[in-house]
């Protein structure tokens, strides 16, 4: 009875000999075919990730790569459990490819057990806090810090900002572009539809307009709309600036000191939380949410 349900599979018209690889070998393939098609912020951690599985399983056949071998793996690991978990889910999306590309039939990761991991409460500004932050905030960082609070927009989207994206005399601003780490400007996260980028609509308060005024007056429309204001030398000289902002560097210069001074913990998705939270109160319709806030799903 065994021997006959293994011949049955051979048997099949429809049978195809699996293609034999190591799990380097596969990964190998994942990268050049998959992962170039994500993210950058997504291939860091999947470039992470790789390596660590490919340290503990990088010579094993794929057909001998089992649930059994893959909880020793993840058990002998001594990373927090947040990191394991992530490492698991890229070892899944490598897996499942491999299933689609017949390197395997079985589904390695099913009975896994994984470390308890409970998710830390994010830090979460409340208005008085963005209000305190703001106050201390030198230009044109106050104004960027309340833009923020009020749509609620990632720093990244913030930094993607042009100048034709603002239009005062309607009191509307348009997120269209994200800024990533180097330098390069790309579709905002919510994606692209037919091959343009998702673009996301704000409503301004008039006093917000108003303060964003003179960002945008005399100035063209392709011009970032948030530059860097340099910095001071001690004869009173401004050295540099005149720059997009980069999603790192200004939280790090412009936020973090504030923080500190007000002895807070946060970074720049703290208002973003808070503008969330505050969506709570006139019981705004969960697609409103998603769409304000440019997640994928609900």
């Amino acid at each position: 009875r065994e021997l006959d349900g293994r011949v049955s599979v051979v048997n099949s018209p429809t049978y195809r000999a699996r293609p034999t690889a190591t799990f380097f070998d596969l990964t190998e393939k994942w990268r050049m075919l998959v992962m170039v098609n994500h993210a950058e912020s997504s291939q860091r951690s999947e470039k992470s990730d790789i390596k660590a599985w490919v340290k503990a399983l990088g010579g094993v056949q794929v057909r001998n790569v089992d649930c059994e071998l893959l909880q020793e793996v993840v058990t002998g690991w001594s990373c927090s459990p947040k990191t394991i978990k992530n490492r698991v889910g890229t070892f899944r999306l490598i897996w499942d490819k491999a299933k689609v590309w017949r390197y395997t039939a079985e589904t390695a990761y099913d009975g896994l057990d994984l470390p308890q991991w409970e998710k830390e409460e994010q830090p979460c500004f409340s208005v008085d806090t963005i209000v305190r932050i703001i106050e201390r905030s030198p230009k044109p960082y106050n104004t960027v810090w309340r833009l923020v609070a009020e749509t609620g927009i990632r720093r990244g989207e913030i930094c993607g900002l042009n100048v034709g994206d603002l239009d005062v005399n309607h009191r509307i601003i348009v997120v269209q572009r994200s800024r990533t780490k180097n330098s390069k400007l790309k579709a905002p996260r919510a994606g692209t539809r037919n091959g343009v980028a998702k673009r996301r609509v704000f409503s301004l308060s008039p006093s917000l307009t108003e303060q964003l005024r003179p960002f945008v007056e005399g100035r063209q429309a392709d011009e970032p709309l948030f530059l860097t204001p340099g910095r001071l030398t001690k004869s009173g000289k401004r050295l540099g600036g005149g720059v997009r902002l980069e999603p790192d560097n200004f939280v790090k210069r412009a936020l973090k000191p504030v923080l500190k001074e007000l002895g807070l913990d946060g970074g720049a998705h703290a208002f973003r939380h808070a503008n969330a939270t505050l969506l709570d109160s006139p019981h705004a319709p969960m697609a409103v949410r998603q769409e304000r806030l440019g997640h994928v799903d609900a």
